[in-house]
């Protein structure tokens, strides 16, 4: 019996699922089994899917269809609580494995019982697979780095191509729900932001019983960004940096040993200078991407506005995202 379950959380995916699937068709190590749970998909992705193994029945996936959209951290979580296998790791439908991906990240995760997930590094391409500068080269890659970020209380990004023990992600919690958070009006999910680093944050706390997190500085798949438009709109984008703070919060709450607090109370206890503050990066966070699509498109105008706006509103936000997204730290 296979002691992986590799999950495709699937949304309107028709146009790439195919070759992600031939990615994962192309592992080394085939000893995995298939979830692909499809989120109410509007446009042929069912389709797609049952023609694709009607015609290359390299395995016999599980498929669960959805009737109604819940979004990403409600599939994640039933995933997670709907599998049996002791190892588990979620795959982007429009990402591309390199062929021994799990074959890698398993060996490690194998050598080590403490080792409770291991991650990797990717490299960017564009909607057309045409490879991009930068990717995304994060995470401890020993076992000390790594108990030197959990006991200082520092979030643990990882991309959500990581294998990992399932039951530690069960102890911790598995993905947050709705409960912990406001209802917004225009439809946008907190739940659904960063819900991996929030997951990969609750299972550092296991470092203190010696269990660990570790990134394979190897690229082993390929992120699939969106050059075409941005693809994280203001109140989105706005969305996404509230998220991150209170995961932080709630990291640094637990490590002194205080109760977590759920969205709405976190919020409500930040003062006016640090609600000012978050106001001002995430406004430099948005004018820089808009500059970076502007230049993709040689809109070289509006590239030197957003860049100029970015710059006055969050001056060090090129840095932090160059040390994360291009520089391969040794």
């Amino acid at each position: 019996m296979s002691e992986i379950t590799l999950c495709l959380c699937v949304y309107n995916a028709q146009k790439y699922i195919v070759e992600t699937l031939e990615s994962l068709r192309s592992q080394t190590f085939k000893k995995f089994q298939l979830l692909i749970l499809d989120d109410a998909s509007t446009d042929q992705t069912r389709e797609v899917v049952r023609r694709y193994f009607a015609e290359n029945p390299w395995t016999t996936p599980e498929i669960v269809n959805f009737p109604e959209n819940h979004g990403t951290a409600y599939l994640r979580d039933y995933a997670l609580r709907h599998v049996q296998t002791p190892l588990m790791m979620f795959f982007d439908s429009d990402d591309i494995a390199m062929p021994d991906m799990v074959e890698k990240l398993y060996a490690k995760l194998q050598s080590d019982p403490d080792l409770i997930a291991v991650s990797c590094y990717c490299n960017y391409m564009d909607a057309n697979g045409k490879k991009l500068n930068g990717g995304l080269y994060l995470g401890p890659k020993t076992k000390e780095s790594f108990m030197e970020k959990a006991a200082s209380g520092k979030m643990m990004f990882l991309p959500i191509q990581t294998l990992f023990r399932r039951e530690y992600a069960l102890r911790a919690g598995g993905y947050r729900q709705a409960e912990w958070f406001p209802k917004r009006k225009d439809g946008i999910r907190y739940e659904d932001m960063s819900e991996d680093v929030d997951l990969w944050g609750r299972m550092s706390d296991f470092y203190r019983d010696g269990k660990y997190i570790v990134t394979l500085p190897e690229v082993l798949f390929l992120y699939r960004k969106n050059t075409n438009s941005l693809s994280t709109g203001f109140a989105k984008a706005r969305v996404m940096g509230q998220k991150l703070l209170y995961i932080k919060a709630n990291l640094k709450r637990r490590r002194a040993d205080l109760p977590e607090l759920n969205f709405a109370d976190y919020w409500a206890s930040l003062n006016g200078w640090k609600k000012f503050n978050f106001e001002r990066q995430n406004l430099g966070a948005y004018f820089y991407r808009k500059a970076c699509f502007a230049w993709v498109r040689r809109r070289l105008i509006s590239c030197g506005w957003n860049l100029l706006l970015g710059g006055v509103a969050s001056p060090l936000y090129p840095l932090e995202k160059y040390r994360a997204n291009f520089r391969k730290k040794k």
